[in-house]
């Protein structure tokens, strides 16, 4: 008797609160008045990071050889490096918006 009078209540607790609930209409603003962050970079104009060696790969090497190795995998990651500064520098000249 107990559990079904218990089961009546929540049957009509929860009707109660189903038909007070409606979904309001959304409207999106046409303005944003808020400084909003957008990229100034398209991320499919990014510059792609350079394949670099591994320590493995370069500890399997000879000496000469991990040596050019070495050499040629910081002078890649200087030329990376040189297009992220310049792209960095050139997003942080774009004024404010106010």
């Amino acid at each position: 008797m107990k559990l079904n009078l218990l089961l009546l209540l929540v049957l009509v607790a929860t009707s109660a609160l189903a038909a007070c609930s409606s979904v309001p209409e959304i409207k999106v603003p046409e303005r944003v008045l808020v400084p909003t962050p957008v990229p100034c970079v398209d991320p499919a104009k990014r510059p792609p990071a350079p394949q670099l060696r591994a320590e493995a790969d370069l500890l399997a090497m000879d000496r000469y050889r991990r040596t050019l190795a070495a050499w040629q995998d910081l002078k890649k990651h200087e030329a990376y490096q040189a297009q992220l500064e310049a792209i960095v520098e050139g997003c942080s000249r774009i004024p404010t918006a106010r």
